[in-house]
């Protein structure tokens, strides 16, 4: 062997081999960019790829890849001497650190010097002159223990030792050099290679604005061969949370066939120097490319005219579609850039959008891609995944009456988040956005499963003949309710509707549908009922269930509802291992998907009738400030959301459901960051008391909605909530936060609720019961009462009044005033009611038809807390004195006491009666 080796002494520039990098896991997608260049490659290594070129294909991958890194000419490799070695590697899973001991290979020498002595064997005055100047680029695999720094120092030496020992002198290092040394050192080998391509060639002119998070323009080419879209089957390309526009712009830069390395053509290439460069070879593919290229685009903008091609890009950040639009502005598309639709829109808007998209009928396959903000921007990772649920379901829902097919394809940073986009063959590609590990899921859009409407088993259900004698009465009774109810849910498009609610005395159930699953929720048997006939009663329903409407066990969830005490209705069951907990389920009413759970909650998350009155709510919402109160898991805040209101707040005690609220928000695509027009959060969710709330709080609000419990003793807050005794002081306390032209709408499932005549003094008043009420429940026996509350025109001016005095208050007379509310305030809070000592009498003697009403429903559990807080005033009331006749009036929400002398006493009502409360509350 001589001691320098000539690298190109055979070189033939009509048939040589190169070696073109890419990121890890584009591999596929550049051999298929390739075979569109009429070239067959082959993966040699992660992110290399081998193809044997002419020097016309070689100036052509230079000029078209889109997805290639960098062309490299190889000059030689090799592969360090190995040893076996013992290492423990500690691994921590879920909290737990593990460690376990490994056989591995590692290297054997010294790599700085072995790196020098490989790199010396060369003739590198083969390679370039002495009259050039070089730069050495090495990349070095972590898991080799080198410094980076010194290694590259030795190649650098070893390329001018040789020079010196050849020639007497050596070139330069340069910074802008005419040659780039590529040398790549692994654990297992080392490489070195003539960098023909000079810079990367990832790299675009057009990148002169960003987002966060953006997307690597080779890495959207390379998914985009991978969708097909270079095949021109697409008549249409949509993203809708666009960023910066990386997708839209390489994707209709594809479709044009622009030369995406002209922008580097006039000294950026590393082969300019290079001795077997030809100039007139060069100079005529690019001006070739260049003339193809305006050719295309003027097909393209013919395209766009006849409308048998579109392009759109949404985002609900109005900075994004600014720097889409930039970038657009930056690239080859100017003159057609007119035609490319953009718009600021969330994805909860997006539905028209993408509908006029493929309205026209010769543009009705549309490819659907997009970046969704998987963490970097969307900031919390609770709600990703229903942002990436709901934006399926958007997408299958907008198309599903305009195309006959549709491509969907989605990046994610976890593989489960793509797993919920229902997609036919869907095909899965691991890649790096940076260094950041992505998945990239594309598949066809599956119209089939997305359709809530096709899939419902009350819409789907047809009669049957069934026999069983021991069950035939309810075989029948459930037949006719889901014959009857067919044609309302079809007739109103609703999906999610209560069946049967224990109709027939023998069978005490209650059986609601949701969509395609079926929830049953069987009703303590009373005490004289042996136990083994009402289980062999409830399996006989069971198994009616499945044969009428034809579904598996898996699809059907079953409880046993008992009385419960408190809040013990919203709180979690004990798991059953019969049933899938922490499951998540999607339901749909109105233009709404809301996640239910079957499984770890008495209720399941939708309150099925009350669907009429949050359409009502959504009808109303648009371009009001909206306040949810008791708001549960947001669903009724979720349609005001839809509807166009102009902010949402929704308030709860529970941080959980709340948390669920987000998720209902997200997987409708509503911006859990969206920003009103002065800069506060559109969308707000307080985890407080409601009545602490609406004391402190000093907002007003347009529509505002009210849905508390019947009753509530939650461990959060020290006392009892009652729905009948504490109504007034609640509604009182909301319409000081209803502008003088808002609407309430209070609903309650207290079957016995009377509404105070006070509030029907106060206030426009309408009860809404008949209009809320589904046609799926009972309207002769509600399940609940709902009432719509206005200001009075009297009123609403000293309400303005009243408002402007709380915001412009000088701070001195705030802080009296703050003095004097904490004096009278006790005579308006829910926990602390006082009132006359006769009241208390009768209170203590009789319990209201709320409580009596509570006792029987929650047990003794609350019959404690009843006697326990008529004790505690007993207490009280032996140690006061009398004093003067006293009325109490409720104004601005407060409960002031005026002293009455005995003409007024005469004349006075009969004061109201107050539950008193434990004292200390």
């Amino acid at each position: 062997m001589p001691y320098f080796i000539r690298p190109f002494a055979k070189f033939d520039p009509q048939a040589f081999s190169v070696v073109i990098t890419c990121a890890d896991g584009l591999e596929n997608a550049l051999l298929t960019e390739l075979a569109s260049f009429g070239l067959m490659g082959e993966q040699i290594r992660t992110g290399r790829v081998r193809v044997l070129v002419s020097l016309a294909k070689f100036y052509h991958i230079c000029l078209y890849s889109r997805v290639a890194s960098r062309v490299l000419l190889p000059i030689g490799e090799y592969h360090f001497r190995q040893k076996a070695q013992t290492i423990s590697q500690v691994r921590e899973t879920e909290g737990k650190k593990a460690t376990r001991t490994i056989q591995t290979n590692v290297v054997d020498e010294d790599v700085p010097e072995s790196l020098y002595e490989f790199t010396s064997r060369f003739d590198w005055t083969n390679v370039f002159g002495v009259d050039n100047t070089f730069a050495i680029r090495l990349s070095v695999d972590k898991r080799l223990a080198v410094n980076q720094q010194f290694a590259t120092l030795r190649i650098k030496d070893a390329i001018a030792d040789c020079f010196n020992q050849t020639l007497g002198r050596r070139p330069n290092v340069d910074k802008s050099p005419d040659f780039y040394i590529y040398a790549h050192a692994s654990h297992e080998l080392f490489e070195l290679y003539l960098d023909l391509s000079g810079t990367s060639l990832h790299r675009r002119g057009y990148r002169v604005a960003n987002t966060d998070a953006p997307l690597k323009e080779n890495l959207a080419a390379a998914l985009l061969y991978e969708c097909g879209w270079h095949t021109n089957k697409h008549t249409a390309i949509i993203d809708p949370m666009c960023g910066s526009g990386t997708f839209l712009t390489e994707a209709l830069l594809m479709r044009i066939a622009y030369p995406v390395g002209i922008d580097k053509k006039t000294n950026e290439f590393g082969f300019y120097a290079w001795a077997f460069h030809d100039d007139k070879l060069w100079e005529e593919t690019a001006s070739h490319a260049l003339n193809q290229f305006h050719d295309n685009l003027a097909t393209l903008e013919k395209e766009f005219i006849n409308g048998s091609f579109s392009a759109l890009a949404m985002d609900a950040n109005a900075q994004a579609i600014k720097a889409c639009h930039k970038n657009l502005m930056a690239s080859a598309l100017v003159p057609i850039a007119h035609h490319i639709t953009l718009e600021q829109r969330p994805l909860a808007q997006a539905g028209a959008a993408l509908k006029s998209v493929c309205q026209n009928k010769t543009a009705d396959y549309p490819l659907i891609i997009t970046n969704p903000p998987y963490g970097e921007r969307l900031g919390e990772r609770d709600f990703i995944k229903p942002l990436y649920q709901g934006l399926g379901l958007l997408v299958a829902d907008s198309l599903r009456d305009t195309c006959h097919t549709a491509d969907l394809a989605v990046l994610a940073s976890h593989v489960e988040h793509a797993d919920t986009l229902l997609m036919i063959d869907p095909k899965t590609l691991k890649c790096h956005n940076g260094a950041l590990s992505v998945y990239f899921r594309y598949g066809k859009v599956d119209f089939d499963k997305t359709d809530v409407i096709k899939s419902s088993l009350i819409v789907n259900f047809n009669k049957q003949e069934l026999t069983n004698a021991d069950a035939q009465e309810f075989i029948n009774r459930l037949q006719k309710n889901s014959s009857h109810l067919k044609k309302l849910a079809s007739k109103h498009c609703v999906t999610n509707v209560r069946l049967y609610d224990a109709d027939l005395p023998n069978f005490n159930v209650a059986i609601d549908v949701y969509g395609d699953k079926i929830h049953v929720q069987e009703y303590a048997a009373p005490k004289q009922i042996p136990s083994d006939v009402a289980k062999a009663r409830f399996n006989l329903v069971l198994s009616v269930i499945r044969q009428i409407f034809h579904v598996n066990r898996e699809s059907i969830f079953i409880k046993t509802r008992m009385r419960q005490s408190g809040n013990d209705q919203y709180t979690k069951n004990a798991k059953d291992d019969n049933q899938k907990s922490k499951k998540m389920y999607v339901a749909y009413e109105h233009g709404a998907y809301l996640y239910v759970n079957f499984t770890e909650y008495l209720d399941t998350g939708l309150f099925i009738d009350h669907r009429n009155m949050r359409e009502m709510i959504k009808n109303a919402s648009r371009g009001k400030s909206v306040l949810n109160l008791f708001a549960y898991t947001c669903t009724a805040s979720v349609h005001a959301a839809l509807g166009g209101a102009k902010s949402v707040t929704s308030v709860d005690l529970s941080v959980n459901y709340l948390n669920w609220g987000k998720q209902n928000f997200a997987l409708n695509g509503l911006d859990l960051q969206a920003l009103t027009s002065d800069g506060a959060d559109k969308y707000q969710f307080i985890a407080t008391d409601v009545f602490e709330w609406l004391k402190n709080n000093t907002e007003q609000y347009d529509v505002i909605f009210i849905d508390p419990p019947t009753f509530s003793n939650s461990k959060k807050f020290y006392g009892t909530f009652d729905v009948q005794r504490d109504h007034v002081a609640l509604i009182n306390r909301a319409m000081n936060r209803l502008t003088p032209n808002g609407v309430l709408y209070f609903s309650n499932n207290f079957t016995k609720f009377s509404l105070d005549d006070e509030l029907n003094t106060r206030y426009d008043v309408a009860c809404i019961t008949d209009k809320t009420i589904g046609f799926d429940f009972n309207p002769k026996k509600p399940i609940h009462q709902s009432f719509v509350i206005r200001h009075k025109n009297t009123k609403k001016a000293d309400a303005h009044d009243n408002s402007r005095m709380t915001h412009e208050m000088p701070s001195q007379a705030k802080q009296n005033q703050a003095k004097q509310d904490k004096k009278t305030d006790t005579k308006d809070k829910p926990y602390k009611s006082i009132a006359k000592k006769d009241t208390h009498k009768v209170n203590k003697t009789k319990k209201s038809d709320v409580q009596q009403d509570v006792l029987t429903k929650y047990g003794k559990k609350a019959d404690k807390i009843t006697h326990f807080t008529a004790k505690r005033f007993d207490e009280q009331d032996k140690s006061s004195k009398p004093t003067q006749k006293i009325r109490y009036d409720k104004i601005d929400g407060k409960m002031v006491a005026t002293i009455l002398n005995d003409e007024m006493a005469s004349i006075e009502p009969t004061p109201k009666k107050y539950q008193v409360k434990k004292s200390g509350q």
